[in-house]
């Protein structure tokens, strides 16, 4: 029965496309051929009308037209002695209000207002030159055409129209004087060829456009073989507003599930500007799953799409030891400004949130599955156009699907005051003083923190838990800069800071039972104290840096290729004070003594507060380094008549970079290090970072003030590197997706198309990852990628090594075979593998994806018309990954 829903659906579409055509109805059959031919050429168009001029022939007052029929030809307009007939032969040229009609020969009667075009034989004897037809809605061509101007009846005999995608051939079209349309023997096809290779055969068919279509029997004819699949006769309403309509499911069979209808449901075409999807999955275990959707869209003020899933699964069957109950959501939401709406403000959103669980038991798509992060934004900017002042305001989500932790800011707005300067004027004359170089800004922001796990997002013990705090600061600034030191920076500063929190902390040691060892002892407790309260700090500062360029050359023989080495060293030193302030501000911290009374630390009341502590507590002298290199060589062109040299980047980049604390007693942070080159080309990328640290670890593993060197003899202790390297070598030359679809375009809402608004919802789910853009013109591609992580925090050191390759290649102008895999080292273990074989059948397409092993083992096989007209024409055959569980 579905295939009889399936060719419903198939005429229901061309039978909306076909709606908009203007075709003829029966006239005489009969040619004129009353005509005197002549080597004449027309040099200005001749109107018919009730307007005469010199070259204005008028019609007779009982068969006149309203509008002017301007006509031309390229080799000659003859007139027929006995009758007003006019005959164009060569390019010959009919134009009738927004009609246009084009055609090797074309004659007109201006007696009945009948006008007929056909072809015409070439010195070979080939017909060229068919009628082709224009008007505001379609463009046709035929073998022959007669239409007459007066009562709007005509005829065409083999017809090819094409509209949206979709080609209709038929061998006798008729359009009567209501306007209805009465095809015959007619072929519905979205093939572009001349003699398409599949099409749905219609018998006969009449289309009351704005209304309805009624048709005749029709089948499904493939390479030229009927099929025994068709309907005896069609009603369908055939509206050109919105249309809403029922959802035709999906269905399929799962080994742990069982039988399955997806995706069935209804579409509420509410308006050109927004619609509405409801469909619902079931399964013959028990699980069901309901769906919402939506897309709306304002031309130059936004759009977005929303769409929400639910799901109820059953495992296993009711009275088994494995049976249970358990629910799935996600939620997406993406809506998108336009920038012409307001430039000052603007809004967006980007929400994807799920159960950790949702992607392996209910996604298709590999890629969701295998991701194990997921995050979301809503924000709202505002600026005030003329002045410094700014707000943003943001909703914001992170989670992991391993652990199933999600971390939450509802909601977290600040309000900012750019750089200002308070003592410079505009109309200022003459040289200005140091003061008009002070700066003044402001910020302030606003946070709510949320720490929870999925499965108690939605309950009322998630905002027990949540953090908040406010901060604002005031910084005042001066920056100097020595004429004579150009690369050297003196800068004074002065900052108020503040803070206010819901809740503080105190410790202290207290007896506690400790469940694991069965015992109690003295513990450190924190008790966390409820109440509003303010902190705050004035930070006067003094900081000073030197950045200078160092050049390195070295060049080579004039004779060699190699012209010259150039090295560029960029280091950076900076020094900052901030002064003891303690005795001026009130005292946030206090000092925690064990059960002997003996001191155990200083701490804060506010640690771990979302902004921390406003004051240090003490005084602070800080120093960094960095140092940053890049390395070019110069080399000669290929070419000899070439003069320039051509310039490679030999490294890319080189850093360095540590700071010191004065005040500590292991001053020197750990040296951290990164650097990129490209070589070969640019076909290989290589990447490394890591980090160095110049003191030893006791038996603890903690950092003690004891340098490496005198405990092994290194100067440094390599505590974390990595490294990765990638080579990407493709043939051909392609071009992007957007490039071969013609880029992406701004309209409203498609009325009548809910066909259109699945192919967006389907973007969510699995259909969309096997309706991939396939880009023959690369005939091969391989990217293999080396990643390798090093870490050492204690006595052993944890190495990760994985290779990755993917790639694809086109076994003919046709096949295209894909694959993605990769290998763990230290696991040695195979990751996760997928291989895609996909062959183009013209106006057809075959996909089949597969994972051979592993815990996401599926396979998926389809062929399918490739138009969104047809996307339920089409056979599939998969197993899913989530019988592997």
């Amino acid at each position: 029965m579905h295939k009889f829903l399936y060719i419903s659906l198939i005429l229901l579409t061309f039978c909306f496309v076909f709606s908009f055509s203007s075709y003829g109805q029966e006239v005489a059959d009969t040619l004129l051929t009353d005509s005197i031919y002549t080597t004449s050429v027309l040099q200005d168009s001749l109107f018919f009308g009730n307007e005469g001029s010199t070259d204005t022939l008028k019609s007779k007052k009982n068969n006149s037209i309203e509008l002017d029929v301007i006509y031309s030809a390229v080799d000659s307009v003859n007139f027929g002695k006995t009758n007003k007939k006019v005959f164009l032969y060569k390019d010959a040229k009919v134009t009738y209000g927004t009609m246009e009609l084009e055609a090797a020969y074309i004659e007109f009667d201006m007696s009945t207002n009948i006008v007929y075009a056909s072809g015409m034989p070439d010195s070979t004897g080939k017909i060229v030159g068919n009628p082709v037809y224009k008007d505001d809605v379609q463009n046709l061509e035929a073998k022959q055409l007669r239409y007459n101007f007066k009562t709007k009846r005509g005829r065409i005999l083999e017809v090819i129209t094409e509209q949206d995608g979709g080609y209709l051939h038929a061998q006798t079209t008729k359009k009567d004087e209501y306007g209805h349309i009465h095809i015959k023997d007619g072929k519905y096809t979205t093939c572009d060829a001349e003699h398409p290779h599949f099409y749905v055969a219609l018998t006969k068919a009449v289309s009351i456009p704005g209304e309805k279509i009624i048709s005749g029997p029709a089948y499904l004819v493939f390479a030229d073989i009927p099929l025994p699949i068709g309907l005896p006769f069609g009603f369908f309403p055939n509206t050109t507003t919105n249309t809403s309509g029922l959802l035709i499911p999906q269905y399929g069979e799962e080994s742990t599930r069982g039988f399955y209808l997806r995706n069935g449901g209804y579409y509420f075409a509410i308006n050109e500007y927004v619609d509405l999807t409801l469909t619902g999955d079931i399964y013959t275990n028990g699980t069901w799953g309901m769906r919402v959707g939506t897309n709306y869209r304002k031309r130059y003020k936004f759009n977005g799409s929303f769409n929400g899933r639910i799901y109820k699964n059953i495992t296993s069957e009711k009275g088994l030891d494995d049976y249970s109950k358990s629910s799935d959501y996600s939620i997406m939401w993406n809506h998108a400004q336009d920038s012409k709406a307001n430039p000052s403000q603007r809004f967006s959103a980007s929400v994807n949130m799920s159960t950790s669980r949702f992607d392996q038991n209910h996604s298709r798509v590999l890629t969701n599955a295998l991701t194990n992060t997921k995050s979301s934004s809503i924000s709202f900017q505002k600026s005030w156009p003329g002045s410094p002042f700014n707000f943003s305001a943001s909703a914001n989500h992170t989670q992991n699907s391993n652990t199933g932790g999600v971390n939450l800011n509802l909601p977290k707005m600040s309000f900012n005051m750019s750089r200002i300067y308070p003592f410079r004027f505009k109309n200022a004359t003459g040289k200005g003083g140091f003061w008009e170089d002070i700066q003044l800004s402001y910020s302030s922001s606003l946070d709510n923190r949320i720490s929870t796990i999925d499965t108690l997002l939605f309950t009322s013990s998630v905002f027990s838990d949540m953090k908040n705090g406010y901060k604002h600061s005031i910084p005042i600034t001066w920056n100097y800069k020595p004429k004579r030191l150009k690369n050297f920076t003196f800068s004074p500063n002065l900052s108020y800071n503040g803070v206010a929190y819901t809740e503080h902390y105190l410790k202290s040691y207290q007896m506690v039972y400790h469940e694991s060892v069965d015992s109690s002892y003295y513990s450190e407790v924190t008790d966390t104290i409820k109440g509003l309260t303010y902190a705050h700090s004035y930070y006067p500062s003094v900081s000073a840096s030197l950045s200078p360029k160092i050049y390195g050359m070295y060049q080579f023989k004039e004779n060699s290729k190699l012209q010259a080495i150039r090295h560029v060293m960029s280091p950076t030193v900076s020094f900052s004070y901030i002064p003891d302030v303690s005795s001026i501000v009130p005292e946030y911290y206090r000092d925690l003594y064990d059960e002997n009374g003996e001191w155990v630390k200083r701490y804060s009341i506010y640690e771990g507060s979302i902004y921390g502590t406003p004051t240090l507590g003490s005084s602070s002298k800080t120093m960094s380094f960095a140092l940053r290199n890049t390395i070019e060589a110069k080399v000669k062109s290929k070419s000899d008549t070439a003069t320039e040299l051509k310039k490679i980047n030999l490294l890319d980049n080189l850093n360095f970079s540590t700071n010191m604390n004065f005040d500590d007693s292991i001053k020197f942070r750990p040296i951290s290090f990164n650097g990129s080159t490209r070589i070969f080309n640019n076909k290989v990328n290589i990447s490394f970072r890591g980090n160095m640290d110049p003191y030893a670890l006791d038996s603890l593993y903690k950092r003690i003030n004891v340098s490496e060197y005198s405990k092994s003899g290194k100067l440094v202790r390599l505590t974390s590197a990595g490294l990765t390297m990638g080579l990407n070598l493709k043939g051909g030359s392609g071009k992007s997706k957007d490039d071969a679809e013609g880029g992406v375009t701004d309209e409203t809402i498609s009325p009548g198309a809910p066909g259109s608004m699945r192919e967006e919802y389907d973007a969510f789910d699995e259909d969309y990852y096997y309706g991939e853009y396939v880009d023959f013109s690369i005939p091969w591609s391989l990217r293999v990628d080396y990643s390798l992580n090093y870490t050492k925090t204690s006595a052993n050191p944890n190495v990760v090594q994985t290779v990755s390759l993917t790639g694809d290649f086109s076994l003919t102008p046709k096949w295209k075979i894909g694959f993605n895999t990769g290998y763990d080292l230290k696991l040695s273990k195979v990751t996760t593998t997928n291989m895609s074989i996909y062959r183009d059948l013209h106006c057809w397409e075959m996909k089949l994806t597969a994972v051979p092993f592993g815990i996401y083992k599926s396979f998926n096989f389809q062929i399918n018309a490739k138009s969104s007209l047809l996307q339920d024409l089409k056979y599939n055959k998969r197993i899913p990954w989530q019988d592997n569980f």
